[in-house]
């Protein structure tokens, strides 16, 4: 078991030692824990980029034993899909959160950059390395395909802390799967990720003026879409 988690538990760790740090020496400096947040928020491409560049090459390294015969990937289709369902999502939480969970979920003000970098580039790398390139494959030699698939997408849900986020990384989860398991390549969930990741932080400075008329046509919109990349494209074919 210690193999399979090993990672996520490793990152875990690492993360928290950077954010630990950097708080230490932010409370300790005369500021208060009310503004550690923002600090935090400025400085996540500066942790990104450290994580990235202890995890990403030694996940890449554990990866490999597990690298087969690739196929040519419909990089086209998975981007679209990844919008499509990026606008979709992101419509429908930000609703629901506004009037049910009244969380601060859409109230992040990061920079957009830095956002871009973190969360948008680093951040799938890292994450599809470890629970779709190591830990999928790991549990692919102890259990079912089905267990493997289904525990996978639960460890990388919970690896996400709000509810929603949750629910929807555990949604997502079974399509990363899904495209790695069509292409037999690392890169197409990447390439899926990043485009989901990357639409929802281009889109929240639309999102949160809160135009309804604005985010139903989106949400209409991409839900027609949505319909047409199914219909039309090989993109859900094993």
């Amino acid at each position: 078991m210690w193999k399979i988690i090993k990672w996520p538990l490793i990152y875990f760790v690492v993360q928290f030692i950077l954010v630990f740090i950097l708080a230490y020496y932010y409370i300790n400096g005369g500021n208060n824990i009310e503004g550690f947040n923002s600090f935090l928020s400025d400085k996540q491409v500066f942790i990104a980029i450290i994580l990235g560049i202890i995890f990403i090459p030694l996940l890449i390294k554990n990866y490999r034993k597990f690298k087969q015969n690739s196929k040519k990937i419909n990089i086209i289709s998975l981007i679209l899909l990844g919008i499509i369902i990026s606008l979709l999502y992101n419509v429908f939480a930000f609703y629901l959160n506004e009037y049910f969970l009244k969380t601060d979920l859409y109230s992040n003000q990061s920079n957009i950059i830095t956002t871009l970098i973190s969360t948008g580039l680093i951040g799938p790398i890292v994450e599809e390395l470890m629970f779709r390139g190591i830990v999928y494959n790991e549990l692919k030699l102890k259990v079912s395909v089905m267990k493997a698939i289904l525990l996978t997408t639960f460890f990388f849900a919970i690896f996400h802390f709000n509810i929603l986020q949750m629910i929807y990384t555990f949604a997502v989860g079974f399509l990363f799967i899904f495209f790695y398991e069509k292409y037999k390549d690392i890169k197409a969930p990447i390439i899926f990720h990043m485009t989901l990741n990357i639409t929802t932080t281009l889109f929240l400075t639309i999102l949160t003026k809160n135009i309804f008329v604005l985010n139903y046509s989106i949400f209409m919109i991409s839900l027609v879409s949505l319909f047409i990349v199914f219909k039309y494209t090989k993109i859900l074919k094993p």
